[in-house]
């Protein structure tokens, strides 16, 4: 046989291996009590990208998953989620670097049921280019007079999420500027420059009240030296990406939104951790 004709046949040998190395793959399980359901499908995405660190988000279930419902969301990887099926089994993975850099699951949501829980170390995730690959197996455990346990392995892409609107400057313009302001009169316990600068639902600030809603806002944003890294704006409705240090020193990144109203900018919802 000929070089070039031995070489051909090596390709052509290659292609399946390559092709299975490459496959999207979501798999495993999740019980709680009597409660069960499998893994089959998944999405994962950036949540987070600045020069300090990176964070991945990556929610598996059984499906199927509409990745476009994260566009425009303050919160992309709880919108996936919810995309799926009423009901349906879902375990939001939130990926950070550990202290000694490696990997580690931050945080694990199950639903049904919102069982909260955190990686033990023995999990494995990498990323290699634009691929995050994982796997977690937690034998049975008892948890509040149940058993549970879960096994998850996958190897997906990192979904790009596109801003909806257009971006915004660096310092978040207009919306950003508005922001920063917020900030201070927050640092000040301002209540009533706070509650002129808020965006709440007029039934949430009047079931509430002024006091609880200041108390939310503390422990939701960053302190006054919090930073504004830019965002998006679509008419009347923008979205700043923010980063900043927490009143107990922790470094919380997020999203905040901005509603414009009779041309002035105000504080909206944000998912901010």
């Amino acid at each position: 046989m000929t070089s070039i004709r031995c070489l051909v046949l090596a390709m052509t040998l290659a292609l399946p291996a390559a092709n299975a190395a490459g496959a999207d793959t979501a798999s495993g399980h999740y019980r709680m009590g009597d409660e069960r359901f499998e893994v089959k499908a998944g999405v994962a995405i950036r949540l987070w990208q600045d020069a300090e660190r990176a964070t991945f988000g990556v929610v598996l279930g059984e499906g199927p998953f509409d990745p476009k419902a994260a566009v425009g969301a303050l919160d992309p990887l709880d919108a996936i989620a919810e995309s799926a099926p009423r009901d349906s089994g879902v375990v939001l993975l939130w990926i950070r670097p550990g202290f000694d850099k490696s990997l580690e699951f931050g945080s694990v949501l199950a639903r049904p049921g919102s069982f909260n829980t955190n990686g033990d170390g023995n999990e494995r995730v990498t990323i290699e280019g634009e691929r995050i690959r994982g796997e977690w197996v937690k034998p049975s455990t008892e948890f509040m007079g149940k058993t549970w346990e879960m096994t998850v392995r996958f190897d997906l892409p990192l979904t790009v999420v596109a801003d909806p609107g257009q971006p915004l400057p660096a310092d978040g313009g207009a919306p950003g500027k508005a922001y920063r302001a917020f900030l201070d009169a927050l640092a000040k316990k301002d209540r009533d420059q706070v509650m002129a600068m808020q965006a709440m639902p007029a039934d949430m600030v009047e079931i509430l009240g002024a006091d609880a809603i200041l108390g939310i806002f503390a422990m939701n944003h960053p302190s006054s030296e919090g930073e504004v890294l830019g965002g998006w704006i679509d008419g009347d409705r923008a979205q700043l990406r923010v980063r900043g240090k927490h009143d107990f020193g922790q470094t919380v990144r997020g999203r905040v939104e901005m509603k414009n109203d009779g041309g002035i900018w105000k504080v909206g919802d944000s998912a901010i951790r």
